[in-house]
């Protein structure tokens, strides 16, 4: 699974990237080729600058949020590391160190970079609250909070541990829970799209090619249906889905409307294949 991690000046220039993409595409199609007067083909072009336009920040946000979910699912572990050096009598800072040499995947280049700063001379909090700020989750915010508070206070450590260990296993234990309890609504946000589409390709395989084939033949009614209005006028329902549909999955399925990107992406592909390659050659023809 392709994780990376990617800070906010990099996804902020990757979107503004993309929009300046997004618009020379738009203009181009609007004012050079194929003109704003070129339907179904300039409709087409647009939803294409969309979609390229969707490519980068959606790829970016999806690779973060992985690297992001890989590093919370460690967190556990280190605090239990953690707690067990503390049974033996290592002092706090000292069983941070020693917890940081261990193998936790992608939270091991964190703890290590935390250490490096504690041997500079900086205390072990500005260096917590350091890559709290780099990883920037709210369960790290959290377990950073509580490991300033641990180290500031007496007594037997490693029962505070124990417990902030517990606490964040019910915390990702409840996460994982919910997002199992919300993919059947996803699912069915796709099934609904997906309904939607296969109407409207009956609707124009069906009704509209006939429509044609009775018009081409002299018949005095049914001059007054234009199968290509029909066709801007469902394409247009079906980039007005794809967004909020995909939006709205993203929204259940992770808590935030950006995590919704890869969803509209994926849903106007789908819409502009079977719109261009199964659609349109019936009101061609």
């Amino acid at each position: 699974m392709l994780a990376l991690h990617v800070n906010r000046r990099i996804l902020v220039l990757a979107y503004g990237l993309s929009v300046l993409i997004g618009l020379a595409l738009v203009l181009m199609s609007t004012f050079v080729w194929p003109g704003y007067n070129s339907h179904p083909d300039f409709d087409n072009m647009l939803v294409l600058s969309l979609i390229i336009m969707l490519i980068p920040p959606s790829i970016l946000d999806m690779m973060n949020r992985r690297w992001k979910r890989a590093v919370d699912s460690k967190l556990p572990e280190f605090i239990r590391d953690i707690a067990d050096s503390q049974k033996t009598g290592m002092a706090f800072t000292k069983a941070i160190e020693h917890s940081a040499r261990l193998e936790y995947g992608l939270l091991s280049k964190e703890l290590r970079r935390v250490v490096a700063l504690m041997t500079w001379g900086h205390p072990y909090t500005e260096a917590l609250d350091e890559m709290a700020k780099r990883i920037d989750t709210p369960l790290v915010y959290r377990t950073v909070a509580l490991l300033s508070e641990v180290g500031h206070s007496g007594g037997n450590l490693h029962e505070i541990l124990d417990g902030i260990y517990s606490h964040i296993r019910e915390v990702q234990d409840m996460e994982r829970d919910r997002m199992r309890q919300m993919s059947p609504y996803v699912m069915v946000i796709y099934a609904s799209f997906g309904v939607y589409i296969f109407v409207v390709i009956v609707l124009f395989l069906t009704f509209f090619s006939q429509i044609q084939a009775v018009i081409k033949a002299g018949a005095p009614f049914g001059s007054n249906i234009n199968p290509q209005v029909y066709y801007i006028w469902f394409f247009h329902m079906s980039v007005i889905e794809s967004i909020l549909a995909g939006f709205i999955a993203g929204k259940m399925s992770e808590g935030v409307l950006v995590a919704g990107l890869r969803h509209v992406l994926a849903l106007l592909i789908l819409s502009v294949l079977v719109f261009t390659l199964v659609i349109q050659p019936t009101i061609i023809s």
